[in-house]
């Protein structure tokens, strides 16, 4: 089965209005049609809430959601008070979750599909809306030289493979709490029990997803080839397993360690302990720190990212960390004349 991450590139057409506004941000939500050509019905127009600063920009920052959608909201948080201290930042819907979820799905559930075309659909669709999305906030002069991707979770496990393909636009990556090894991900994560039932009711058939120990010891034997392969169109086009190909592990070694970090929760129950090591160091060992929260409880404390990620951008006025704290006061309207400006 072959995967692709290649899309024709052209002018991106799009709409864009205005949402909300706080005191040093305004938020609007930009929409265009995807580019990827086989797009599932629910998933055909990009969406991207991009909150833009009311006063001089410093930096971009695109941020890749996780698995569902109940973490969306506090990335929204991320996005508002990045604005407010400087940043251009796109929190970027990935396809198959949140208002983009595939026709009579549920979010995010169709990136673990036991059906393996439908799960490599989504995977190649989720890459070729984030790079056109880098497309369009370069087209419109938003994507700063001084730029990072953030990646949680599912966006983090997007991030490295966008990292590979795009090593002359992105010049940083956060993962926070992402790993790679998608067999072990499948059989051994609470998260993706809708998955193993899904096998025990006898779907998932094709591509064994559904043998365990044949999985994962094909993944194993996948990864003992890397080596072999010098570019990620080698990677492409050799025979690992389909699902190996849209696995962050296999891009790894294409990602410069010293334009990653990773930040690991110390009691993650969601990703396999092994999973997140193996990334770890088949990204060549980058920079990585360990936080005493759980796959999830770290969203609450977003202060403190957010201010790494300010620190990593080289931003260090007081005045405007101090921003991450302030409350977001929203403004429900916007009035014309601001709009003009």
């Amino acid at each position: 089965m072959d995967v692709k991450f290649d899309y024709v590139k052209r002018k991106i057409d799009f709409s864009s209005g205005y949402v909300f506004k706080g005191r040093h941000y305004r938020c609007s939500i930009i929409k265009y049609k995807t580019l990827y050509e086989k797009a599932l019905k629910g998933t055909e127009n990009v969406e991207i809430y991009h909150f833009t600063p009311k006063e001089d920009t410093v930096g971009s920052i695109l941020i890749l959601h996780g698995l569902g959608s109940l973490n969306i909201p506090f990335l929204f948080w991320m996005g508002s008070h990045l604005a407010s201290a400087g940043l251009q930042a796109s929190v970027m819907i990935l396809p198959g979750n949140f208002t983009r979820t595939v026709n009579q799905s549920v979010s995010g559930k169709d990136y673990f599909s036991t059906d393996l075309d439908r799960l490599i659909t989504m995977w190649e669709h989720a890459v070729v809306d984030t790079r056109s999305t880098l497309d369009l906030l370069e087209q419109e002069g938003v994507w700063q030289e001084n730029n990072c991707v953030l990646g949680y979770c599912l966006g983090g496990m997007v991030s490295v493979i966008i990292g590979a393909l795009e090593k002359e636009r992105v010049n940083h990556t956060i993962l926070m709490t992402v790993g790679g090894h998608m067999a072990r991900i499948f059989w051994e994560s609470p998260t993706i029990a809708f998955a193993r039932r899904g096998f025990k009711r006898g779907e998932g058939k094709k591509g064994f997803l559904d043998e365990r120990e044949r999985l994962i010891h094909t993944f194993d034997k996948d990864i003992e080839q890397l080596e072999h392969f010098s570019s990620v169109s080698e990677l492409l086009a050799s025979d690992v397993h389909p699902l190996f190909k849209v696995d962050p592990l296999a891009y790894a070694k294409f990602v410069q360690a010293d334009k990653v970090t990773m930040i690991e929760a110390l009691f993650d129950r969601a990703l396999p302990k092994q999973s997140r090591k193996l990334l770890w160091k088949l990204l060549g060992k980058p920079q990585k720190y360990i936080v005493p929260v759980g796959h999830v409880t770290w969203l609450p404390f977003e202060y403190a990212l957010g201010k790494y990620v300010l620190r990593k951008l080289g931003i260090r006025e007081a005045r405007k960390r101090m921003r991450l704290l302030e409350p977001v006061k929203v403004e429900d309207t916007i009035e014309e004349e601001e709009i003009k400006k």
